[in-house]
Order: structure tokens, then C-alpha cells, then sequence
């Protein structure tokens, strides 16, 4: 049995891939974390999101093998998020086992407490406003707040032709108010 060194030495369509993946979720999270980035939460999708993505997946020919793809894809982008020094997730845990073992005594449960409370209440509130945003792209939703948007531009631009109406007719009414006296 001899050593196949072309596995070694150029990797898999598959492994490039998969490192594709885990730059392009790291480039992902500093874009979001930049101020002079254009990407920001409500560009990213939850779990309504994904879902649509899904659904628009299984509209395809090769629905299934896009969608198997798309569930790797999206796996290996949860364990790398998963990963991360925030104290709710697994890597938050390994940092204060770190921590832990380096002071060689458990932190304080009442500080641990309240930042692993105000993480998660952090962590929640983002998925609520990714959320909501991922609701606005919704076929259904889309439809009905362009319908709305239209019909509020009709009112707003009737209440500015009413207000121009009332400032004239308070201009007006001011002046003969001036000539009266």
C-alpha cells in the first residue's frame, strides 16, 4: 500500500471549498464588526432566511444536492460562529475554562451571571432584528408593503399639497390680520 502524495500536496475542489467557507464567514463577521463596511446585520439571514433559501433551493433541478451543499455550507459556518469568545457559546466556555485555569479558581457566579444573561438577551435581540428584516423579504410581505408604501406616498404627498394649502391660507389669513390693524 504506497502513500498517494497528489492527495497531500494539492487539495479537493471540496477542501478548497470548505476553506472558501470558513474565510468567507471570518471576512463575513469583520465586515459586519466594521464601521466603514457596507455590510450590516440586516443583510444577514436567520432562520426565515435560510428557510426561503430552502424553499428557492428546492425550486431547482438539482434542488436536493444544492440543498445537502447548502446545509454543509451552512453547518460549518455555525461551528465557526459557535466558536467564537462570546460567553453563551462554546467558545465563550473555553475561554472561561482558560480563565479558570489560569487564576486556579471558579469566577464569581454572580459576574458570570449577568454576562452570560446579557449576551444571550444581545445574542437574542440580533436574531429578532435579523429576523424581522428576513420577514420583509418574504414574497407575501414585500407585496404588501409596496402596496403600502405606494398608497402612504399618495397620502404624504396629498398632506404636503394640504399643508402648502393651510401655510398659504395661514400666510393669507396673517396679513389681513396685519391690515386690520
Amino acid at each position: 500500500m504506497g502513500h498517494d502524495r497528489n492527495r497531500i500536496d494539492r487539495p479537493s475542489k471540496s477542501d478548497r471549498a470548505g476553506y472558501n467557507s470558513v474565510a468567507s464567514t471570518l471576512k463575513t463577521i469583520g465586515a459586519v464588526a466594521s464601521p466603514k463596511s457596507d455590510v450590516k446585520l440586516q443583510h444577514l439571514s436567520g432562520p426565515v432566511g435560510i428557510g426561503r433559501i430552502y424553499y428557492l433551493l428546492f425550486q431547482s433541478e438539482r434542488g436536493w444536492q444544492l440543498a445537502l451543499w447548502f446545509s454543509v455550507i451552512l453547518n460549518v459556518n455555525l461551528a465557526i460562529l459557535n466558536m467564537l469568545p462570546i460567553p453563551v457559546l462554546d467558545g465563550g466556555h473555553i475561554v472561561l475554562a482558560i480563565i479558570e485555569s489560569i487564576r486556579r479558581r471558579p469566577v464569581n457566579m454572580r459576574v458570570l451571571e449577568v454576562v452570560q444573561t446579557s449576551c444571550a438577551v444581545v445574542i437574542i435581540g440580533y436574531m429578532l432584528y435579523i429576523t424581522f428584516f428576513d420577514l420583509q423579504d418574504l414574497p407575501f410581505v414585500r407585496k404588501g408593503l409596496d402596496h403600502f408604501e405606494a398608497h402612504s406616498g399618495r397620502e404624504r404627498y396629498a398632506n404636503a399639497v394640504a399643508g402648502m394649502r393651510c401655510t398659504e391660507a395661514c400666510g393669507a389669513l396673517k396679513s389681513c390680520r396685519d391690515d386690520e390693524t
